[in-house]
């Protein structure tokens, strides 16, 4: 069995390469709120135990091992999340703590009866894709809301965060997955977006835009 630490660790890399081609140290380090020291241990432990292939002066990718443990514990979190909210009430902002805390709990047998409990969802609630049990996962094409022209109306699909506080911020203004946005005028010079959703405009900065995506609505938020 593995360790939480191990889990956490391949979880983390798989999230970041999947916007990189490699999981560098400190962004490691970051995302895991330990010591570039630590990260840089743990990495040769992990490589040597045949999780990891570490590039050097590049970062880290996760073997054919690593990432079926990394899509398995995405699978329980995001399941996990799903519960909490569909069934128990959280918010999307209340749900990463308590989910990461679950994950390593929970067996394979009862994270699959929670899915059929949920109705064998596609998405959790931030729009993440759920591995199937398999470790298949279904790719999800959608562009970020910073990138919309003026006049466009779209679809919320996902929230590419994991952060309570933006996510707190973004529940406030209506930007959840299922939600229409429609665009309204964009600053000048790196300035804000006014939009307009469920009906009040708002005004949300580029930098909490480019972690909103949005699509035609073709998709469906399931």
């Amino acid at each position: 069995m593995l360790s939480e630490s191990t889990e956490m660790y391949l979880k983390a890399v798989y999230r970041l390469t999947q916007h990189e081609t490699y999981a560098s140290t400190s962004k490691l380090a970051a995302a895991l709120g330990v010591s570039p020291a630590s990260v840089s241990e743990k990495i040769k432990s992990l490589a040597e135990r045949g999780y990891l292939i570490h590039e050097w002066r590049e970062g880290v990718v996760l073997t054919p091992e690593g990432r079926q443990v990394a899509l398995d514990i995405l699978r329980k979190h995001r399941l996990v999340s799903t519960f909490l909210v569909k069934k128990v009430g959280y918010e999307i902002d209340e749900i990463y703590d308590e989910a990461c805390n679950l994950e390593h709990a929970v067996s394979d047998k009862l994270v699959n009866r929670l899915e059929e409990q949920l109705g064998f969802p596609k998405v959790d609630p931030l729009g993440n894709p759920i591995p199937d049990r398999k470790g298949h996962v279904e790719p999800r094409h959608h562009r970020m809301l910073s990138e919309i022209s003026v006049g466009k109306t779209v679809v919320v699909q996902a929230l590419d965060t994991v952060d309570s506080e933006r996510l707190s911020y973004l529940r406030s203004l209506g930007l959840v997955p299922g939600n229409e946005v429609t665009i309204q005028e964009v600053a000048p010079f790196e300035g804000p977006l006014t939009v307009l959703v469920a009906g009040n405009k708002v005004g949300i900065a580029p930098a909490l835009a480019a972690i909103v995506g949005v699509s035609n609505g073709s998709e469906g938020h399931k």
